[in-house]
């Protein structure tokens, strides 16, 4: 088995890990909020930090942070085309670093965990509330956290390293008006 194989065989366990973690703890969460804070639950918002975080049901049949509500008919196929994107993704990206393994299997868990509720049951349960913020949930929040380590990765492998051996190759100036030092020369 060469190197890179085992690269991927690792990125793929790592990524699967993750995104079955994730897809677990995102229903798990739903199902409590429901039971507790859905219809016909017990209580309506608990104060996880009092003016800061709340924990509070909320049926979105919109996109992430609430928009397009109700588009649910539009949104399920959108979701399982971005789940689908994201498990082609993984057999290019996940050989490359285990952050990448790890920013897929986040997003990838919490895409599933999403596509779940809206085909079980047409809108998604969030309850993660905190001031100036659309509530959100478990699975929103694997998303953004892998999409944070997917553009940090791809930022930082793309910038310019600086190699200590490197010669400086010299511009070459161009254009009617620049001098011997490079300076613009009048006429």
């Amino acid at each position: 088995m060469t190197a890179r194989t085992t690269r991927l065989w690792g990125g793929f366990a790592l990524a699967l890990g993750v995104a079955i973690v994730v897809l677990i703890a995102d229903q798990v969460s739903k199902a409590v909020v429901t039971a507790t804070l859905g219809p016909g639950g017990d209580r309506t918002v608990v104060t996880i930090v009092p003016n800061v975080v709340h924990l509070l049901y909320v049926e979105n049949t919109g996109a992430a942070f609430g928009v397009l509500q109700g588009g649910g008919a539009f949104l399920t196929p959108l979701a399982v085309v971005v789940v689908a994107v994201l498990a082609i993704a993984f057999r290019r990206l996940i050989a490359e670093s285990p952050w990448l393994s790890l920013a897929l299997g986040l997003q990838f868990g919490g895409a599933i965990g999403n596509v779940v509720d809206r085909v079980r049951q047409g809108y998604v349960v969030d309850f993660i509330h905190v001031p100036h913020w659309p509530t959100f949930n478990v699975a929103d929040s694997a998303i953004t956290v892998g999409v944070i380590i997917l553009g940090f990765f791809l930022f930082v492998r793309d910038l310019p390293t600086e190699r200590s051996d490197a010669v400086a190759t010299p511009v070459p100036r161009t254009g009617a008006h620049a001098g011997d030092d490079g300076s613009p020369r009048a006429d």
